[in-house]
């Protein structure tokens, strides 16, 4: 009969195989200790099975063979044993060695792991490649072990819902259990919705689509949420068939992701400091805290340009002082490894190449993010040699010191006009004003989350000079 998959929501769930013409009991184990390798190493050679094509809404069988083993190098009369089997390079699934080495696996149990090892419910063909490691017995009682070889299956799981494009919505303790209560989530992309709202408490909740909803009246049978009741981990799939409630146990700021493209939802913290500060072996650990600058209305981004030195070492905080502080655990491109040299120094961010760097730290939630980029400065504007409408470019950056009390200077001004300054940290991705500053009364004044700034008039042939070591600026 036609097997409709019921997802168990928790990896690798421990469930028993129901096929009924099959004896599951004797799993497969080695048949004695492995010895050293012989001399000449030793094969044993495994094919796909018949079931290595595996489409879930047309399957009718509890089990599948998968793997059959083809051929051997081992001598005649020896016996082989199937020691272990994993999916993908990482997953592990029961199975079991029938007649001529032929390996099978539960169905629900390949499926499963075919959706954890993608992170998405979506129907797509999804490749598993599955690596087997066998020994064998010889007659004369030697353990020997036998190099294999990779083998690949595929797997599509069945069909998901077809998702509303009117959108989706969130019911629960927040508002009531109610069509009143109803939430709206935000389209943040391709059938990606979220919602950021304030926690007041701990809550369960339930996600239904716009269809869900006709005026005061709420079809429960459309709802979605997850396989256990309670789930609190905040990462887990969407089922649509005895759906139960999800819980966050988060207080304040909170973001609900859902994603209807691969049937997966997010419950996280999205609470973000107001500022961030920098302190390290260069300044007596906490002795000094450095501020950094916020980007322009952008919630938890900050950034600063600073001169490290060979192996200095420096953390970050939401405060000038210790507590929640973080370095090296945050996220850090390969690309900032590598520009600066950074390493792991106990939990400290160390800065293996001496110079100077345009910092960028973005915090929201758990989600900590740290990158060191080129300090890349430019003109901008009235007195720029590109102007107000070119991309920025090369021809309107200020060259870069090479010590820590040196100066960064601009161009001669190409007109005259207002001068106006900024950075663009690549990891932000925003308007150039989010990041932008001036000298004002000989001090760089640094716009931050404030609106326009006075305006600065330059005359044609004149530079600006930044020294960010002791945050000072002239024109002339």
């Amino acid at each position: 009969m036609r097997k409709h998959l019921i997802y168990a929501g928790l990896f690798l769930v421990s469930i028993g195989f129901s096929a009924c013409d099959e004896d599951f009991k004797d799993w497969a184990e080695p048949q004695s200790n492995p010895q050293e390798d012989a001399v000449a190493q030793l094969t044993a050679t495994f094919a796909a099975g018949k079931d290595a094509s595996i489409v879930m809404d047309e399957a009718t069988v509890d089990s599948v063979e998968i793997v059959k083993l083809s051929s051997t190098t081992a001598e005649e009369g020896s016996s082989i044993a199937i020691n272990s089997l994993t999916l993908n390079g990482d997953y592990t699934i029961p199975y079991a060695v029938k007649e001529g080495n032929v390996i099978k696996v539960a169905l629900a149990q390949l499926d499963s792991v075919t959706q954890e090892a993608y992170k998405s419910r979506a129907s797509v063909e999804r490749e598993l490649k599955v690596a087997v490691k066998a020994s064998a017995v010889t007659s004369s009682g030697e353990g020997i072990q036998l190099s294999g070889n990779e083998v690949s299956i595929t797997l599509k799981p069945g069909a998901t819902p077809v998702p509303d494009p009117d959108g989706y919505y969130i019911v629960g303790d927040f508002k009531g259990w109610s069509a009143a209560g109803a939430i709206p989530m935000t389209k943040a992309g391709d059938n990606l919705y979220t919602l950021e709202m304030e926690a007041t408490d701990v809550a369960y909740f339930k996600i239904f689509p716009a269809s869900a909803i006709n005026g005061d009246d709420l079809d429960w049978d459309k709802a979605l949420g997850s396989a256990v009741d309670g789930d609190v981990s905040g990462d887990n799939f969407i089922v649509w068939t005895d759906v139960q409630a999800i819980k966050s146990e988060l207080v304040g700021r909170i973001k609900i992701t859902v994603d209807v493209a691969n049937y997966r939802f997010t419950v996280k913290d999205n609470s973000a400091p107001t500022e961030i500060y920098m302190t390290g072996s260069a300044y007596n650990w906490g002795g000094t805290w450095n501020q950094f600058i916020p980007v322009n209305d952008t919630k938890g981004a900050f950034w600063g340009i600073y001169y490290f030195g060979t192996d200095e070492e420096v953390k970050f905080a939401p405060q000038a002082d210790w507590g929640g502080d973080f370095g090296f655990a945050a996220s850090i491109s390969a690309a900032s490894i590598e520009l600066a040299g950074l390493s792991d120094s106990g939990g400290n961010i160390k800065v293996g190449k001496a110079g100077w760097y345009l910092v960028f730290v973005s915090v929201i939630g758990d989600d900590k993010r740290v990158e060191f980029e080129k300090p890349n400065v430019y003109l901008i504007g009235d007195v720029s040699k590109g102007g107000w409408d070119a991309q920025l470019g090369e021809q309107d950056l200020f060259t870069v010191p090479t010590t820590a009390d040196g100066e960064f200077i601009s161009s001669e001004f190409a007109k005259d006009g207002e001068v106006r300054i900024c950075v663009h940290p690549e990891a932000a991705s925003t308007d150039w004003w989010r990041t932008e500053f001036i000298v004002l009364e000989g001090k760089i004044a640094y716009r931050g989350n404030g609106g326009d700034q006075a305006r600065v008039q330059g005359r044609v042939g004149q530079k600006t000079y930044l020294n960010f070591g002791n945050n000072t600026g002239r024109i002339e």
